[in-house]
């Protein structure tokens, strides 16, 4: 969601939107801390869904969106060096991986 209303370009006007249904906490803040998980665990995280998708292939439901997160934990894992500090450089980065591997 984030990732999203930044490259269109409306991250403002969801936050705003969000924050005015749940107030317990700012979701810049929760969308900040979240994404520092995601970037300091992915790999690890990606492995552990990949067990969910074979249980739930196991019990005969289907995994389409669990295999969604796994891509897309296994990518935020793969991205190394520091964690960025912030939501506007956590982005940032997303951004630019997303662009180059586009090209």
């Amino acid at each position: 969601c984030a990732l999203a209303a930044e490259a269109a370009g409306v991250r403002d006007a969801v936050l705003a939107s969000l924050d005015a249904s749940w107030r317990e906490e700012s979701w810049a803040a929760r969308f900040d801390y979240n994404l520092d998980r995601m970037l300091a665990h992915g790999t690890r995280r990606a492995a552990e869904m990949e067990e969910v998708v074979k249980t739930l292939e196991t019990l005969g439901i289907g995994a389409t969106m669990t295999r969604g997160t796994v891509e897309r934990q296994r990518m935020l894992g793969a991205l190394t060096g520091a964690v960025p500090v912030g939501l506007n450089a956590k982005l940032g980065l997303l951004l630019s991986r997303q662009r180059d591997h586009a090209a």
